[in-house]
């Protein structure tokens, strides 16, 4: 019975902890009085990136997030053009981080507990997309992505990320 728990308590470690690692959290936040039903066709606002910019060092991530957000607008039956409804801008911050992953446990109530403990250094890092009203210039929706960032995934990771935050707009449009 004791073997029995212990695999039990592996496993939902296990699964857990893997969760946890492929965890991306999307949050949304928009100007509640601004009709965003209105909003059909879209253009990108032309931002100046700055040095330390992790958009600047990396014009292929730029590339990425542009043509992954012109990719889903455009499946969920949004147009580019000319003379926008809104224009698109957007920009990314990262940091360093450590995830410790505890993978200790106990037998009985007075063993020591077995197992290990994990800490790798890891990059985190979020996305923030803003749409902005193109006639009077006011922000009216804001989506922010986060996630641990993996380089072999990334660009996996941004299609996710956009992915996420479109169909987060379409149920905001919504009133959902």
């Amino acid at each position: 019975m004791k073997t029995l728990r212990v695999v039990f308590n592996c496993g939902i470690l296990l699964i857990l902890s893997s969760m946890a690692a492929l965890a991306q959290s999307v949050r949304t936040d928009y100007d509640r009085s601004y009709n965003l039903a209105r909003l059909k066709t879209y253009g990108f606002y032309e931002q100046a990136r700055r040095p330390g910019d992790p958009l600047a060092e990396s014009p292929l991530n730029d590339r990425r997030i542009h043509t992954a957000l012109d990719s889903q607008l455009q499946a969920q039956a949004f147009s580019p053009s000319e003379q926008p409804d809104f224009l698109i801008a957007y920009y990314v911050t990262t940091r360093q981080g450590l995830d410790i992953q505890d993978n200790r446990f106990r037998l009985g109530p007075f063993d020591d507990r077995t197992g290990s403990i994990k800490v790798k250094q890891v990059t985190e890092g979020t996305l923030v997309v803003i749409f902005v009203d193109a006639a009077t210039r006011q922000e009216v929706w804001r989506g922010m992505a986060s996630a641990t960032i993996k380089e072999k995934n990334l660009h996996k990771d941004v299609n996710k990320s956009i992915t996420k935050l479109v169909q987060q707009f379409i149920k905001d449009q919504a009133g959902k």
